[in-house]
């Protein structure tokens, strides 16, 4: 019985230890992985960040090659006068709808008889050239700034961060998977969500870098065209005309501070003359000489006096 017993344990071991040799090789990496999650530090070296870890046990997997294609974000500025300004702010909205373009901003303003607008649109950065060539059909073009950013370095970065980061979520998802122990499932939930939340951060910078390069900012500055006054040259006929056109304007001053000044006038006759005759009548009669009752005749006449 005992015979028989030992080479199946004999058998058992060999399995084992072939089975624990082919998985060697293959969770290697995953191992280093696990540990960084767990908060072990790795074989000869402190633990470091983890995302350093993943890039290191990923063995180079991610491609740091630069791309071949440029990345350039570019704007324009066109500032232009036109014969009619509401005419030519519809032309420009038809202009960018034929490039495939978009409006993101319009400001129209009026001050009077004048009209000015502002258009800010996206364009295919590969139809920039040919839209401002379009525009510059609508009417004088008095000024055009076209800047460009070189962003390539930005991008090739934010790709190469991306593409470790989404190798790192890939390996701690399946980590996660095989995780046995509370402990460990904890610590893996806690370094997939926090590099997952790095991830879609860069995914949402790389996508709006990508629309920059895409996509080109011109703003269009519309404004009527002014006409210009004649003015005459200064001389004798100037002088005598400037003269008489100011000998006009104090005439015509004096005659409406006269127009202004006679109803006050009028009411202050009116008011003021029966004053003063009433004032001079009290006053005459205060002054008149008063007669003796005994040199009165009987209707009250003075009666002058007799001589002997």
């Amino acid at each position: 019985m005992r015979t028989r017993i030992v080479p199946i344990i004999i058998v058992a071991a060999l399995a084992a230890l072939l089975a624990g040799c082919s998985a060697t090789g293959s969770t290697q990496a995953d191992s280093v992985v696990a540990g960084a999650a767990l908060g072990e530090p790795a074989i000869g070296a402190p633990a470091p960040d983890a995302i350093a870890q993943d890039q290191a046990a990923a063995g180079g997997a991610v491609s740091t090659a630069v791309t071949s294609d440029r990345q350039i974000i570019k704007n324009a500025y066109v500032t232009m006068r036109v014969d009619d300004v509401a005419k030519s702010a519809f032309d420009v909205h038809g202009l960018v709808k034929k490039r495939n373009g978009l409006i993101s901003a319009e400001d129209t303003q009026a001050s009077g008889e004048s009209t000015s607008s502002m258009i800010t649109a996206q364009i295919p950065a590969a139809d920039l050239d040919a839209f401002i060539a379009d525009v510059a059909r609508l009417g004088t073009v008095d000024a055009v700034t076209v800047s460009a950013q070189d962003v390539t370095g930005q991008v090739v970065d934010l790709d190469a961060r991306i593409k470790a980061l989404q190798t790192s979520v890939d390996r701690m998802t399946q980590l996660l998977a095989q995780a046995q122990k509370i402990d460990d499932m904890l610590a893996i939930e806690t370094q997939l969500s926090s590099r997952q939340a790095e991830l879609d951060s860069l995914s949402a910078q790389r996508k709006a870098l990508g629309e920059q390069v895409a996509l080109s900012t011109v703003t269009v500055a519309l404004s009527p065209i002014s006409s210009v006054t004649q003015v005459d040259a200064p001389g004798f006929l100037s002088g005598l005309a400037s003269g008489w056109a100011a000998l006009v304007a104090a005439v015509t001053i004096m005659f409406t501070a006269a127009g202004f000044l006679l109803p006050f006038a009028v009411i202050a006759l009116a008011v003021v003359v029966p004053v003063v005759i009433v004032v001079v009548r009290r006053t005459r009669r205060r002054r008149a000489p008063t007669v003796p009752p005994s040199d009165a005749n009987d209707d009250g006449r003075a009666v002058p006096p007799t001589t002997t």
